[in-house]
């Protein structure tokens, strides 16, 4: 299955991490634009929680991982498109260009499946879309929240649990469930 990541999965590092693990097991194929990637930059200057050229190397690093998963976006292929807020429209064209299922977002609010069932794609929290696949293979999600963990445990001198290492990613569903 195919799904576009919207900017606000990307950025922050855990829900990436966790979300682009999954994909290198094969449980779906990210899609993206050079637009999604810019907006992630911004959102690292902005938020100011790692340095700009710490994103830019996480950029890189994500677009060599997956270097299909780049769509070319181009303002003309926004035209007849409509959603609650007009800048997140082209992700909705990189979803139709790429034949996507959905779209993992945490603002579903601007992304609703009654607009997107037009366009046979639907909005799915990550805290959701984890969530579905750890019911499906626990073994895999446990495996990547584990070297999630022990990546952050290892950075930082404050340790964490999974279940605040989740609830403070906002996966508490998956918090839940891997607790």
């Amino acid at each position: 299955m195919i799904y576009v990541l919207d900017t606000c999965v990307l950025f922050p590092t855990v829900v990436r991490n966790i979300l682009l693990k999954l994909a290198l097991s094969s449980e779906f194929t990210p899609k993206w634009s050079e637009k999604i990637m810019e907006e992630w930059l911004f959102s690292a200057k902005k938020k100011g929680l790692i340095s700009i050229e710490s994103a830019k190397i996480e950029i890189m690093q994500t677009k060599l991982r997956f270097p299909d998963a780049m769509c070319k976006f181009n303002d003309s292929s926004i035209e007849g498109y409509w959603l609650p807020d007009i800048n997140d429209i082209h992700v909705l064209s990189v979803a139709i260009q790429s034949k996507s299922q959905g779209i993992i977002t945490f603002n579903k609010k601007d992304f609703p499946n009654s607009i997107l069932a037009k366009y046979n794609l639907f909005s799915i929290n990550p805290d959701q879309f984890i969530a579905d696949i750890y019911r499906k293979n626990p073994n895999l999600i446990s495996g990547i929240v584990s070297e999630e963990l022990d990546e952050i445990n290892s950075t930082y001198e404050k340790q964490m649990s999974i279940k605040g290492l989740l609830k403070k990613a906002q996966l508490p569903k998956l918090a839940k469930l891997v607790s």
